[in-house]
């Protein structure tokens, strides 16, 4: 498979970017998470749903970020050399961490509070973790002149079992200590059990040409799985248990257990649809999205001020929460993509491709 241009990755990339913005937005107004912003807040049904959506998202996208960002990882490397790939990633990743770090972080809160903030990463979490991932990367293709042979049993199911039930332990394990919501240098590593295996799978995918075994069949079976069986047992314990949100954060208890299997089957289904819906629909050429996907990156960065801003203004229209949460995606989404064209397109003028 040709990795300079797979289409319907362009697709994935900027629906998950246009999720990331539907996700804080939908925190903003009372959805459970964190964010730099709280206004007033949707309340009962309405708040319960988008918390439950939060929980869904947060179980693959930015898992399935991590995957794309891995599958094109070892051609990137190839074709640039280790010295090419590692300027490259330094300008495109090092450069905008800093400057989000040292200055867009401090001044959002300043905007926000009216006090300048102290350096952090906020969602450039992402960008922090791809670097360690990177480097890690490079370290192992200095050390190993060749590639480690990998090997995937014939039995799709049986490998997508163990995946499952080994990143769900683990991850239940790690919050033994580090529950949800728990931060150690600015990363969640409640989460990052699927952050790490998706980022690995990618690499694997690349190499065993996984890919080109998607399946639309099996893609149908898994989607059916996560609308009619693991949604619905979700909303079920968050209905009947009134502590079920704090308990599924971590510690020892059948509900955390649950809660991490549940994610990695989750992630498991869903990527796995979305990649094969790609695959099989829309692998070809779409300008628009194309030009979307160049700026998604950008997108990403500055989207906490889209954000923000938008809720600020929203909270001057005399309607509901919700129809303030709806306007500011709909209003706010588009607005982002043109910020990030122009804010893209400044850092190009100083070289900083990105």
């Amino acid at each position: 498979m040709d990795t300079k241009r797979i289409y319907y990755f362009d697709f994935i990339r900027v629906y998950l970017t246009i999720l990331v913005f539907y996700h804080h937005s939908a925190i903003s107004f009372g959805a459970s998470g964190g964010w730099y912003y709280i206004t007033e807040t949707v309340t009962g049904l309405i708040k319960g749903l988008l918390s439950v959506n939060m929980g869904i998202d947060q179980s693959y996208f930015m898992s399935l970020f991590f995957f794309i960002s891995a599958y094109l990882l070892p051609a990137s490397f190839d074709r640039k050399g280790m010295r090419g790939f590692i300027k490259d990633r330094l300008i495109r990743l090092g450069i905008p961490l800093a400057l989000f770090y040292f200055i867009l972080h401090p001044l959002l809160v300043f905007w926000i509070r009216g006090v300048w903030g102290k350096p952090g990463l906020g969602p450039m979490w992402f960008v922090f973790t791809l670097l360690i991932f990177e480097s890690a990367y490079v370290v192992y293709r200095s050390l190993r002149k060749r590639q480690i042979l990998i090997r995937t049993t014939q039995k799709e199911w049986i490998f997508t079992l163990l995946f499952i039930l080994l990143t769900g332990v683990i991850a239940f394990v790690i919050r033994l200590w580090m529950p949800i919501g728990s931060e150690a240098f600015g990363l969640q590593l409640g989460y990052f059990t699927l952050y790490t295996a998706m980022y690995f799978m990618g690499i694997v995918a690349y190499r065993k040409k996984l890919l080109d075994r998607l399946d639309m069949h099996k893609a149908s079976l898994w989607i059916a799985i996560v609308v009619f069986l693991l949604i619905p047992s979700l909303i079920y314990f968050g209905a009947t248990s009134p502590d079920f949100q704090d308990l599924l954060a971590g510690k020892w208890n059948l509900y955390a257990l649950y809660y991490a299997v549940w994610e990695s089957m989750m992630c498991v289904g869903i990527c796995y649809f979305l990649l094969a819906f790609g695959k099989s629909y829309l692998n070809r050429s779409f300008p628009v999205i194309q030009s979307l996907s160049k700026n998604s990156y950008s997108f990403y960065i500055i989207h906490p001020f889209a954000v923000v801003g938008c809720v600020f203004v929203a909270e001057l229209l005399p309607v509901s929460p919700l129809l303030r949460f709806i306007l500011v995606c709909i209003i706010g989404i588009p607005l982002c993509f043109a910020v990030a064209f122009v804010f893209r397109t400044i850092l190009g003028w100083f070289r900083i491709r990105i």
